[in-house]
C-alpha cells in the first residue's frame, strides 16, 4: 500500500468513525431518506388526504406515520387529528400495517453518505474514483472506503461494504447528478 493511499484509507475510516461518534447510523440515514422519497418534509404534505387511505394503504399508513414523527422532532405542532390518528395506532385501534410482500422502495437510493466519501476521497488524495474490477492494482478512492468501512467496528450496520458494491453506488449517484463538475 502506498502512503498516499493509507493516508486516504486513514482519512475515510475518520470519516465514518465520526459519523458514528455523532450518534448516527446508517439504518437511520436509510430511514430518513425513505421519507424524503415519500416528501414527508414537504411544507405542502397533504396529510388530511393521506389520513383517508392509511388504514389500508400501506404507503398511506408510513407517510403518516412518519410525518408525525417529523412533526415531532421538529418541534411543530401535531394536528388534532393526527394527534388521535397516532394515538389510535400505539394503542391499537387502527391498524398497523405491515410492509407488502417484495418490500417498497428504501432510503438506500438517497443515502449518498458512502458515494460522497468516494468523492471527497478522490479529491482530497488525488486517487481514481474507480476502478476496473480486474485490475491488480487496487488503490482507487472506491477501494479506500472499501478498507476503511471494513476497519470500523461501528460499520457493520452498512450492508453493502464490499469494493463491488461502493462502486455500484458511486457509479448510481454519478448518474444522478449529485457530484458537481465530474
Amino acid at each position: 500500500m502506498n502512503e498516499n493511499f493509507g493516508l486516504a484509507v486513514q482519512f475515510a475510516k475518520e470519516e465514518i468513525q465520526g459519523f458514528y461518534d455523532r450518534g448516527n447510523n446508517y439504518k437511520a440515514l436509510n430511514q430518513k431518506g425513505r421519507s424524503e422519497i415519500l416528501e414527508v418534509f414537504s411544507d405542502d404534505f397533504a396529510w388530511e388526504e393521506v389520513l383517508k387511505h392509511a388504514a389500508e394503504n400501506y404507503h398511506a399508513f408510513d407517510s403518516l406515520r412518519r410525518y408525525c414523527a417529523h412533526l415531532i422532532r421538529a418541534e411543530k405542532k401535531l394536528p388534532q387529528k393526527l394527534k388521535h390518528w397516532l394515538a389510535d395506532v400505539l394503542e391499537g385501534i387502527q391498524p398497523t400495517l405491515k410492509q407488502p410482500r417484495g418490500g417498497v422502495l428504501t432510503g438506500e437510493d438517497n443515502n449518498f453518505l458512502i458515494p460522497r466519501l468516494v468523492e471527497k476521497v478522490a479529491v482530497k488524495f488525488g486517487l481514481e474514483r474507480t476502478r476496473n474490477e480486474a485490475t491488480e492494482l487496487h488503490d482507487s478512492a472506491c477501494d479506500a472506503v472499501h478498507v476503511a468501512i471494513i476497519s470500523v467496528p461501528d460499520a457493520k450496520d452498512i450492508g453493502k461494504r464490499q469494493f463491488r458494491s461502493i462502486k455500484e453506488a458511486y457509479e448510481k449517484a454519478k448518474k444522478r447528478g449529485i457530484f458537481m463538475g465530474n
